[in-house]
């Protein structure tokens, strides 16, 4: 059975996030973690060379850069960040922000770039 017990798995930090890998084991299509984005917190200018990247927002509000604009994700909004399309996002608020992301196809750090000037 392809299952993820929530409070079985374990959070990493990554910068200033919380990230919990939940993917199903041996599943090969895509890949899905929990990201916490404390109040203040941010993720830095990245893309995937890889993956197209899809961010459900649960929690809180977390504001995109991405193509220029600046994008809010409130409770259940959805945003697509097609693979190679770099973006940013950050916690501006007081409360917690909580995305879901899944990557299509899976997750895969070496195909992962952070910005550097």
């Amino acid at each position: 059975m392809n299952y993820v017990n929530y409070s079985n798995t374990t959070p990493f930090s990554f910068y200033n996030l919380v990230i919990r890998e939940l993917s199903p084991q041996d599943y090969e299509n895509l890949s899905v973690a929990e990201v916490r984005v404390p109040p203040g917190a941010s993720h830095p200018k990245a893309r995937s060379t890889k993956s197209d990247k899809l961010y459900i927002c649960i929690e809180g509000v977390v504001t995109f850069e991405l193509g220029g604009e600046s994008k809010p994700l409130t409770p259940l909004d959805v945003l697509l960040i097609p693979a190679s399309e770099w973006f940013a996002y950050q916690n501006y608020g007081s409360m917690e922000g909580r995305l879901l992301l899944v990557h299509v196809p899976p997750f895969d750090l070496d195909r992962e770039e952070i910005y550097s000037r």
